[in-house]
């Protein structure tokens, strides 16, 4: 397991990146990833019984049925049409422990806050582009740049000299480096996909975590009925429509899964997050999400005429660090996510 050290400075680059590129709109400021919400739907998440030993830490130590909030969302764009990366972002509520966010918000921010919710932060990418923290820097100034635009373009924010500029720099990166040209063809490639109704669609974690004190493992919430769509929605809103629509006709429901690496030699780098699992463990096997290596956990249920937020999710916050220690984010990318979730989180909500 290579172990990869995070500047501080890189990460202040990165929230700089991310409070520039989102305005306040209509009185909020928006969320820097994620921005359009689908929607955001009441479930419950429920631990299985009788779970192999070495799984039996933290969350599912043992069975227990949870009340949990479920936020579905694009990741960069508004219009349903486009192909992007999605998001399901799980809100557990009334969690015993302390959690790992609390002690960082007080030590990096000097907030005193005690979380009774555990978050899973989800993507129907089973991988995430870059690992090295410079590469996700650089990648992300070309994200927020895009995004200023987008923003800009669409009215949700002025323009400024700042964002134009910007725009220009990473226009110019894309066109005249090497680098840059591979920077946006990641990102294009990570936000591929598309969606009809989000219960129909696999949802990964893409970074591993600690599962006690032995196992490093990523999470997955496997649709109990998947049907990957090859081509987009209609409307503009197709996929929030596929969404309410689906409960209102019937039960919905994820297993909730955790994956433990394909390989475990020295040589297999466990933190790296652009390396597939749930798969055979040789270059280019196919993705499996009912490979031996994946273990359902938990029960994940959306009832019938389940309850909507009215607002969407946008009173709520996730991270990946909103968790028991069982369960602590590994390698750089969940921590450049600490402070970069914390420090956007109190951008949102500066009063709580």
């Amino acid at each position: 397991m290579s172990l990869v050290s995070v500047p501080p400075e890189l990460v202040k680059d990165v929230i700089d990146q991310n409070l520039e590129a989102v305005p306040r709109w209509n009185g909020r400021r928006l969320r820097a990833q994620h921005g359009r919400s689908l929607g955001c739907v009441a479930a419950t998440f429920q631990v299985r019984e009788n779970l192999p030993k070495r799984m039996r830490y933290g969350l599912f130590a043992q069975p227990g049925i949870f009340d949990a909030a479920l936020r579905f969302s694009n990741g960069a764009h508004y219009d349903d049409r486009d192909p992007d990366v999605h998001g399901m972002a799980v809100k557990l509520f009334d969690v015993p422990g302390p959690k790992l966010i609390d002690k960082e918000a007080l030590t990096h921010l000097g907030i005193a806050q005690s979380s009774d919710d555990f978050d899973f932060v989800l993507t129907d990418q089973d991988t995430f582009p870059s690992y090295e923290p410079n590469e996700y820097e650089r990648l992300n100034r070309l994200v927020a740049a895009g995004q200023a635009l987008h923003h800009a373009r669409n009215k949700r924010r002025g323009w400024s000299l700042r964002v134009i500029k910007e725009g220009l720099r990473a226009a110019l990166r894309v066109l005249l480096t090497k680098e840059g040209k591979r920077h946006r063809r990641m990102a294009f490639e990570f936000a591929s996909n598309y969606m009809h109704s989000p219960f129909a669609v696999h949802f990964w974690s893409t970074t591993p975590y600690r599962l006690g004190p032995e196992l490093t493992v990523r999470y997955l919430a496997r649709s109990v009925r998947p049907d990957i769509p090859t081509r987009p929605v209609d409307e503009p809103d197709g996929i929030s429509q596929h969404l309410r629509r689906d409960v209102a006709v019937g039960e919905n429901r994820f297993e909730f899964c955790v994956i433990e690496p394909p390989r475990t030699d020295d040589g297999f780098d466990l933190l790296d997050n652009r390396i597939r699992w749930a798969c055979d463990p040789h270059n280019d096997a196919p993705l499996n999400p009912h490979h031996p290596t994946v273990t359902p956990v938990a029960d994940i249920t959306i009832a019938h005429e389940a309850t909507f937020d009215p607002h969407d999710g946008d009173a709520l916050s996730f991270s990946p660090w909103r968790v028991t220690a069982e369960h602590k984010p590994l390698g750089p990318i969940n921590a450049i996510r600490l402070g970069t979730y914390l420090s956007l989180a109190k951008a949102r909500f500066p009063n709580r």
